[in-house]
């Protein structure tokens, strides 16, 4: 078997997760032995068996001792085994294809919002994760670990995220509107030479204006939506399964910007992954879409447009819920 690395980078002493893909359909109990890092180690079938290509979960710890060990299982959830309740959020793989974007309808409330107003679906998104309006996780005050750092009642930053995204959003506004720029008429190719000095001074600042407000703008939430993406990832053990070749070498595991700690261009603390930032720059409405439809069950769940969630009826811990002292977190993929 090989091994496909995703996740954060772990000490000789700290268990790895990693997902194992079941090799055919097998009952429970049957053993086989997987590989990770040189290591051989035996991975025994959890109760109701497997069915091939299904994915789980084992918490592997490497000794110096020996290299073949057994490892008990902890059941990922999938889209087709809900696991725990009927509308768990999957680990392992996303919920749904990337453009299963009107899967609920063109008229479904998160797919509306992030068709016409991306901005707040994002601010949504990131209050479910408890991640601040800067995408920094919150987390407990004497933890140095990323693994489920986000259930915490200490930091409350992320309360306020929805409430600052807004402010940033009606900021941008009121800017673009206070700084008007005078149209020309585009019937006329001569309408710029036709104004005069003054009028042509004020078109070139306020357009200048205009084009850094919208850059900054759209740079800001193509930040957010990044490292909200990579969150995901992390918390879900998602590996990446596209656009690998671009890492020329290098470990997947490790993103594009280090394991994210101490990495001021990774404030989520997460790696980040070449394929997020593709998914992001070239189908940011997917992306979101998908994002949404995965922390949420909508076959199970109302959704709304009106609040800091998405959702009604949304508990605070509901996004890292099964994700207990970071199992799940930061997996690597056996496959």
């Amino acid at each position: 078997m090989t091994v496909k690395d995703y996740g954060s980078s772990s000490q000789s002493t700290q268990p790895t997760n990693v997902q194992v893909i079941a090799p055919a359909t097998l009952n429970a109990g049957y053993t086989f032995d997987a590989v990770y890092e040189g290591n051989t180690f035996t991975v025994t079938v959890p109760d109701g068996g497997v069915v091939k290509g299904q994915r789980f979960i084992v918490p592997f710890i490497p000794t110096a001792e020996a290299t073949i060990m057994e490892a008990s299982l902890l059941p990922l959830n999938s889209p087709n085994t809900r696991g725990m309740g009927e509308d768990s959020i999957p680990t392992g793989v996303w919920r749904d294809s990337l453009c299963d974007c009107c899967k609920f309808g063109p008229c479904h409330p998160s797919f509306l919002t992030a068709l016409c107003c991306r901005p707040i679906i994002i601010a949504q998104l990131l209050t479910r994760m408890k991640m601040t309006w800067l995408a920094q996780r919150t987390r407990f005050r004497n933890s140095n670990s990323n693994l489920s750092d986000s259930r915490t009642e200490i930091d409350q930053r992320w309360r306020s995220t929805f409430r600052n995204i807004i402010l940033v959003l009606v900021f941008y506004s009121v800017l673009m509107m206070v700084v008007p720029v005078p149209l020309l008429d585009p019937a006329n190719p001569n309408a710029y030479d036709e104004l005069s000095d003054a009028d042509k001074k004020t078109y070139f600042i306020n357009s200048s204006i205009h084009s850094a407000l919208s850059a900054l703008f759209g740079f800001y939430f193509f930040y957010l939506m990044v490292q909200l993406r990579a969150t995901l990832r992390h918390v879900y053990s998602i590996p990446e399964e596209n656009c690998l070749c671009l890492y020329c070498g290098g470990n997947p595991r490790d993103g594009i910007c280090g394991s994210g700690d101490g990495n001021r261009l990774c404030s989520a603390g997460v790696p980040v992954g070449v394929e997020d930032v593709c998914c992001v720059m070239f189908c940011p409405l997917c992306t979101t879409s998908q994002m949404a439809r995965h922390t949420v069950d909508y076959d199970y769940r109302s959704a709304t447009c009106c609040n800091s969630v998405g959702v009604t009826k949304y508990m605070d811990d509901e996004a890292y819920e099964g994700i207990e002292n970071g199992v799940g977190e930061g997996s690597v993929l056996v496959v």
